[in-house]
């Protein structure tokens, strides 16, 4: 040994303060935590106070009051009234599809829509457009239901804890909700297109029954008569054809 400062001798071979691996689970955990952690930033910028004047006298000319909301619904319930007294609707009309069965029952329905959006609406002082569920009972009682149908698997839903466990992100939740609202996104898109045809004064004619056995034969016997029409023009044109050649 020689003589001077002594030295630190550290024995082992490895030393016991060693980093952990970056992949370990205590390292990701920490980062993990670190990473959740709730950060609060202030703002150096002072909040600024804005005041308006405003007269609260005013205040109804601004917001509509329960009365005059209750009001216009009145206003709807009174013009479908005129539109069914005039079309003899009867109130009763609202159960006709009850014993129908589902496919008899789509089929009923949608010619039901159908001839409310073909409605004439000659009455120039009351229109039927946008209230036609008002104006044919048993398009409100279905509205109803399949309105009634969506609540229920909602709140089915929201109230069994094993349905939430099932489907955490609600994803099976909102399939079924869009199927069972598919009808009422249906019946405003073909609402919608019946009142451009009617605005650039298309005929009559809805898109809801294309499927439809009626429909498939009124196109079906359209389609001959047209077929029919051009082989006669074409044995018209050959016969004056051969005229002209011989």
């Amino acid at each position: 040994a020689s003589c001077g400062a002594p030295t630190n001798i550290i024995m082992g071979f490895f030393s016991h303060h060693r980093k952990p691996a970056r992949n370990s689970p205590k390292v990701i955990n920490t980062n993990r935590k670190q990473y959740n952690k709730k950060r609060i930033h202030f703002t150096d910028i002072a909040a600024r106070r804005h005041e308006y004047e405003f007269d609260w006298e005013l205040e109804p000319a601004y917001w509509y009051s329960r009365a005059e909301l209750k009001s216009f619904n009145d206003v709807l319930f009174d013009d479908a009234y005129v539109l069914r007294k005039e079309r003899d609707i009867k109130t009763a009309t609202r159960n006709d599809a009850d014993d129908l069965t589902t496919s008899t029952r789509d089929v009923f329905i949608g010619y039901k829509i159908t001839h409310a959006l073909d409605d004439i609406d000659d009455n120039h002082e009351i229109s039927i457009r946008g209230i036609e569920h008002f104006v044919f009972p048993v398009l409100q009682k279905e509205m109803i239901r399949r309105k009634m149908d969506l609540k229920k698997t909602v709140l089915g839903y929201s109230r069994d804890p094993e349905v939430r466990k099932l489907d955490p992100q609600g994803i099976k939740l909102a399939e079924e909700s869009a199927a069972h609202s598919q009808w009422a996104r249906d019946v405003a898109s073909e609402r919608g297109i019946k009142y451009c045809q009617m605005k650039r004064g298309g005929g009559q004619g809805g898109g809801l029954l294309q499927g439809t056995k009626l429909t498939k034969a009124n196109r079906r016997f359209s389609l001959c008569e047209k077929m029919e029409h051009e082989e006669a023009n074409c044995s018209a044109l050959m016969s004056g054809s051969e005229r002209v050649l011989f």
